[in-house]
């Protein structure tokens, strides 16, 4: 986040005095679920309101849509009615407030459409001793007709885990039923999939010891055994008892930057195929002094083994290279994906990839802080990376806004990826942006550069948020992606694409000798007599899960389509006779294999 750049700050030490001369306590209470009101704007530290709860946000922009706006949102009318809280409230202005939540989209139930998950942040106590609790994260069934309801208690989740932020998705005990992770301040959470449509916490029985502050997490097969591994990012070593006092030149209190706190490490944990997890972080080489965000898991260096990107903030990202000893290799500079055109180690919180450039190769979008240029990195091949920002039209556009979640996807179904970017503040009084931004979206350009088409995207971007995390994939399976946001304080909302393409194609992958879902697997088409390329990866955007499946555009005279799959390391099968306009699951080894990866 990179808060105090250019400002001068007078940071105090005050520790447990400022804790109320107690130790934290970090624990799973039981406090009622979040209220779902407004935040204030950045002059009122307590974020009260005096609006309806979670109405205000979402009755003006049902009002407020216009007929050629590329999204329609449609909270009001979904049902959905969930904030993230942050504690804010408390006015002690912890970090801990500053890096909101995020939400995945899961089809728990295996009916066809994708449900909504939503971490629920946490609360801080406003006297006395310490005390940091979780509230409870959310879950809602998707019930058709853009129609969600509320199925939190009846699932399981009504009890909260500690102070929560990222989720992460994937089926680690092979059941055939997605389970779930949520990283925490804290200990964070994995809850299995019973498949009777609920979840139960299985963290101790899966011998998964994720303790500390927890932000982001990706799921993929290090090993190839066939089993899920996990990588969890991890911030700072920050506690109440070290928490530091932030004061500018005018005598107002604010957050402090994370780069008042020491750095850490990250943490991966190997999937032992009885149910459990081992602690592999140092057996795989983790490197430390990082301040991890956003995680992505892919296949960056086109090898057949996995690799895990780390959006890191104020530090320089990593990028952590799988391989058959089993043993990462940290190649970000190498690469000339750590750090900005400069040189310089950037706040950089959300991350995404795919090939905007139409060359077939993995690029990687970075989300960075106020007066610094969002990151577009361009792949050159051969394990090299090119800092493009400037070069595709991205340079100066964003530099006044803070970005947190971003999608590289094709919004408008042409087969060019668009950029989409949450904006929004951690400093409540004292950055160069407020605290509320508007988000961006983009167009794409063939390719070349990008357009910034905001104003055209909906009353969403017509209005500043406090925004976090994202989702993105199609909710009402019409082929176009839609766009779930998570705002600190504030409503998450709802946003249906209107933009979908006449016809097209979406599959998802079953990988039969390795990990079912193929992290790491690369996907071609023929489109408009082009060629469109699209990767299996996981943990993309910020804090969040997306769809897993992937949409393809058809030619508009096509009734069916053909799809060639490079299994991660292993054969290349084309899956020709795909029905139009329906998901198809391609499962390894029924397409037409036409070699076999060495």
């Amino acid at each position: 986040m990179g808060f105090r750049r250019g400002w001068p700050w007078i940071v105090l030490f005050l520790g447990a005095a400022l804790a109320g001369c107690g130790r934290s306590s970090v624990k799973p209470a039981t406090p009622a679920k979040p209220v779902l009101q407004p935040s204030s704007d950045a002059t009122n530290p307590a974020g009260s309101s005096s609006a309806p709860a979670g109405e205000s946000e979402a009755t003006a922009s049902a009002e407020a849509n216009r007929p050629d706006d590329w999204f329609e949102d449609a909270t009001l009318e979904s049902g959905i009615r969930f904030a993230y809280r942050n504690g804010r409230e408390a006015g002690r202005f912890y970090i801990l407030e500053s890096l909101g939540g995020g939400a995945a989209m899961i089809d728990y139930d295996l009916d066809g459409v994708l449900d909504l998950f939503f971490t629920g942040g946490g609360t801080i106590s406003t006297g006395g001793p310490v005390s940091i609790a979780g509230l409870p994260s959310a879950l809602y069934r998707n019930e058709g007709q853009r129609q969600f309801g509320d199925v939190t208690n009846l699932c399981g989740f009504e009890a909260p885990p500690d102070f929560s932020h990222g989720c992460a998705v994937t089926d680690y005990d092979a059941d055939g039923f997605p389970d779930l992770f949520v990283c925490c301040y804290g200990r964070s959470r994995l809850y299995r999939n019973l498949g009777d449509g609920s979840f139960a916490e299985a963290g101790d029985e899966a011998r998964l010891p994720a303790l500390g502050w927890h932000t982001g997490a990706a799921f993929a097969d290090l090993d190839r055994d066939g089993l899920p591994d996990l990588f969890v990012s991890r911030y700072t070593d920050w506690s109440p008892e070290a928490d530091q006092v932030c004061i500018d030149q005018h005598g107002v209190q604010d957050v402090c930057g994370p780069g008042s706190y020491p750095g850490t490490t990250c943490q991966f944990f190997h999937n032992a195929g009885d149910g459990a997890f081992d602690d592999w972080s140092q057996r795989v080489g983790l490197a430390g002094n990082i301040r991890g965000l956003g995680v992505v898991a892919a296949d960056f260096n086109a090898d057949g083994w996995v690799d895990f990107y780390v959006a890191s903030d104020e530090s320089p990202k990593h990028l952590y290279l799988g391989g058959p000893e089993l043993r990462f290799t940290e190649d970000a500079v190498a690469a000339g994906v750590a750090v900005s055109e400069n040189g310089r180690a950037e706040g950089s919180m959300g991350v995404d990839v795919g090939d905007y450039n139409g060359d077939g190769l993995l690029d990687i979008l970075v989300t960075n802080f106020e007066n610094e240029d969002n990151a577009l990195y361009r792949n050159l091949g051969d394990g090299l990376f090119m800092h493009s920002t400037i070069a595709s039209g991205l340079g100066g556009v964003s530099r006044m806004r803070v970005g947190w979640g971003t999608a590289m996807t094709d919004f408008d179904g042409d087969g060019w990826l668009d950029l989409f970017v949450l904006n929004g503040n951690p400093l409540y009084h004292t950055g160069l942006s407020p605290f509320k931004q508007a988000p961006q979206l983009f167009r794409n350009r063939q390719g070349k550069r990008f357009e910034e088409v905001s104003p055209q995207g909906g009353v969403f971007f017509r209005q500043a948020h406090a925004g976090r995390g994202l989702a993105v994939g199609d909710l009402d399976n019409d082929g176009a992606p839609d766009i779930v946001t998570v705002q600190v304080n504030d409503p998450v909302r709802i946003l249906y694409n209107r933009l979908a393409p006449k016809n097209f194609v979406r599959v998802q992958l079953a990988a039969r000798h390795g990990e079912r879902e193929a992290t790491g697997a690369r996907l071609t088409i023929e489109y408009d007599r082009r060629r469109l390329v699209r990767f299996v990866v996981q943990g993309a955007g910020y804090l969040s899960r997306f769809d897993p499946r992937l949409i393809f555009p058809v030619d508009e005279s096509a009734s069916t389509a053909e799809v060639a799959v490079d299994w991660p390391g292993r054969a290349t099968e084309t899956f020709r006779g795909l029905a139009v306009r329906q998901t198809h699951l391609l499962i390894e080894g029924r397409g037409d294999t036409q070699h076999v990866a060495p």
